[in-house]
């Protein structure tokens, strides 16, 4: 395998690894802030095992005819599945399929896939999982662009998922290796925050399936009331309108960022902007308001912050979609940017993150990794894309990870 110092232009697509991974063991992880452990009474529901680079796990999917047909249907309702993960039978689960434009699959092709632990068995949860996101890759022919921005997220402390790798059948066939992506829920805030009991809502864009339209969240009176709360207290997004009515009053006015600090978490919010860039997140909520989620987070009184999601489309550079970061689209970050006081705060954490990343320890991650799945990704009967172009998918990618800092440094330094 060749390590390129050019990058190389390609469609990005999909990938598959075919690796039985280990039964579970116990894992105290002490001391990495990647992995958790979580003990119960006298049971330790440690679930660092699923999210390891180290394996590829067996994920078997069992669907009636019934069950099929509805998928079919209604692509976007749970019908009840048999599961085993690495052997170990389930209850039935939840299953469903996802995405939308660009990453959405049917059955006869690679379906990205949710599965809910207890929609069909109560209190169900799988070493104290309550589901998993099973992201299909698609749309990235090196099937890393994921998995390293959510490493990237985790190591500068922000919120992010959590990864692994499992190979998929479904009634018996063979549906490649998709990435493991840990599900935003209470267990999650409770792992990111320390705080689980704030509202977090979903900022996915509405799509219209007959005509293909479609419509960004973002904080506007006309939009607020369509994000859907996922975890937490139902006010009537009034949290979400309270941020929107601020920026109605403060945006343009010299006292903005004081002003917006009763509403917003700065630190974390420059903090994640700052993460978006450095992993090239085009389709995040700075660049494209979408694939992010808000929390209020109890233990800064309630105040508005972002939660990454959906990273498929990393590691881009925001000119290859006709965006620039001198002027993000998401409404908090351009009245951020068009406020001195507010623009020069994101420039200093967007400094201060480039001095702490440990590139190349990204680096020798990235190549352990990637040789992890690569047997696998030549034999997925369901990529899309020749096996002989996987070489340069991996340089390409490799190659904007090596780079992307440096681009974001001269964005903010010229």
């Amino acid at each position: 395998m060749s390590s390129r110092s050019a990058p190389v232009a390609l469609s990005v697509l999909s990938l598959f690894a075919a690796c039985k991974g280990p039964a579970p063991v116990e894992d105290s992880a002490a001391g990495d802030p990647l992995v958790t452990t979580e003990i119960v009474g006298d049971q330790d529901l440690s679930d660092a095992w699923i999210f390891s680079d180290e394996v590829v796990h067996e994920l078997e999917l069992t669907i009636s005819a019934a069950g099929v047909s509805a998928l079919q249907r209604e692509p976007r309702e749970d019908v009840e599945a048999e599961m085993t993960f690495d052997g170990e039978a389930l209850d039935p689960v939840g299953l469903r399929l996802a995405g939308k434009i660009g990453s959405y699959r049917d059955l006869s092709g690679k379906p990205k896939l949710r599965i809910d632990f207890n929609r069909f068995s109560p209190d169900q949860r799988f070493y104290g999982l309550e589901g998993l996101a099973l992201n299909n890759q698609v749309v990235d022919c090196s099937y890393m662009r994921e998995a390293t921005a959510y490493r990237v997220f985790r190591e500068h402390a922000a919120p992010g998922s959590r990864t692994g790798w499992t190979h998929v059948t479904i009634n018996g066939s063979d549906y490649g290796l998709y990435l493991i992506v840990e599900s935003p829920d209470d267990r999650y805030l409770k792992r990111v925050f320390g705080e689980p009991d704030g509202n977090m809502y979903d900022g996915k864009y509405l799509y219209d399936w007959d005509t293909g339209s479609y419509t960004l969240l973002d904080l506007y009176d006309e939009l607020v009331g369509y994000y859907e709360l996922e975890e937490g207290e139902d006010v009537g997004n009034a949290d979400l309108q309270a941020v929107a009515d601020a920026l109605d009053n403060y945006s343009g006015k010299p006292d903005f960022y004081e002003r917006m600090a009763a509403f917003v978490d700065w630190p974390s919010v420059h903090h994640h902007l700052a993460l978006e860039q450095l992993v090239g997140h085009n389709d995040g909520y700075a660049m494209n308001q979408n694939n992010y989620r808000v929390y209020f987070d109890p233990a800064t009184d309630g105040r508005f912050t972002l939660i990454t999601w959906d990273l498929d489309y990393s590691y881009l550079r925001a000119r290859e979609w006709g965006m620039s970061w001198d002027s993000p689209r998401g409404r908090l970050a351009a009245a951020c940017w068009a406020d001195p006081t507010c623009l020069e705060a994101q420039r200093v954490e967007s400094l201060a993150v480039l001095a702490e990343h440990d590139l190349a320890a990204l680096l020798s991650w990235f190549d352990a990794t990637f040789e992890v799945i690569r047997e696998g990704i030549e034999a997925d009967p369901r990529k899309e894309f020749s096996a002989g172009d996987l070489d340069a998918c991996y340089d390409d990618v490799r190659f904007r990870v090596e780079r992307m800092g440096v681009f974001m440094e001269t964005s903010w330094t010229g």
